[in-house]
């Protein structure tokens, strides 16, 4: 009985180190190159596991289906002066479909401006009225940044003069619009 207990024994450490040296092997050559990228076998470089790991290391910023997109306007800057009376208001926006960029940057030379940049839907079935605000500001001398159109409208600035001076906002733009403009009852000119 003996020695049924240890060929038992020795037959379970035996199943054991080889469970363990398959598991090391599938760690160094699976699962290292392609969750981390690290390859000390050249194993993950010919199946092409590295490049995974790499990426996923990278958060996946060099994917080219993540970081190319096509756009089917044609790209546009424009440099716009906009004068504003004491206490006057007006909006300017852009027409942009979904997913278009948008990079601006305004300077107001004068007094300080209120603004509300924010997003009214041309297409689509929407609530009467509805618009997206996205961002507002007292005593604004200026802003820069870039955007990307949630749904297909026209996006862009309301500005108010907070002084009695006259003051001029300097814009300027660029991306896939296909107008900008000021807008006076029907949309942007």
């Amino acid at each position: 009985m003996n020695q049924v207990v240890s060929s038992s024994s020795r037959k379970l450490l035996l199943s054991t180190a080889a469970a363990i040296l398959v598991a090391a092997l599938i760690l160094i050559t699976v699962v290292l190159p392609a969750e981390y990228g690290i390859d000390p076998t050249g194993a993950g470089r010919l199946s092409g596991l590295t490049r995974i790991g790499q990426l996923k290391a990278l958060g996946g910023a060099a994917d080219p289906a993540a970081v190319m997109h096509a756009h089917p306007r044609k790209f546009r800057s424009a440099r716009i002066e906009i004068k504003l009376q004491g206490r006057e208001e007006l909006e300017y926006k852009a027409t942009l479909a979904k997913g278009e960029p948008l990079l601006y940057a305004w300077t107001v030379q004068g007094g300080p401006v209120h603004f509300e940049f924010h997003g009214e839907p041309t297409e689509g079935r929407w609530p009467k009225d509805f618009y997206q605000s996205y961002q507002t500001a007292d005593h604004s001398s200026g802003e820069q940044g870039s955007f990307v159109a949630p749904f297909v409208g026209q996006h862009g600035w309301y500005w108010r003069n907070e002084s009695s001076e006259p003051t001029t906002i300097v814009l300027e733009t660029s991306g896939y619009y296909s107008k900008l403009g000021r807008i006076e009852g029907g949309g942007a000119e």
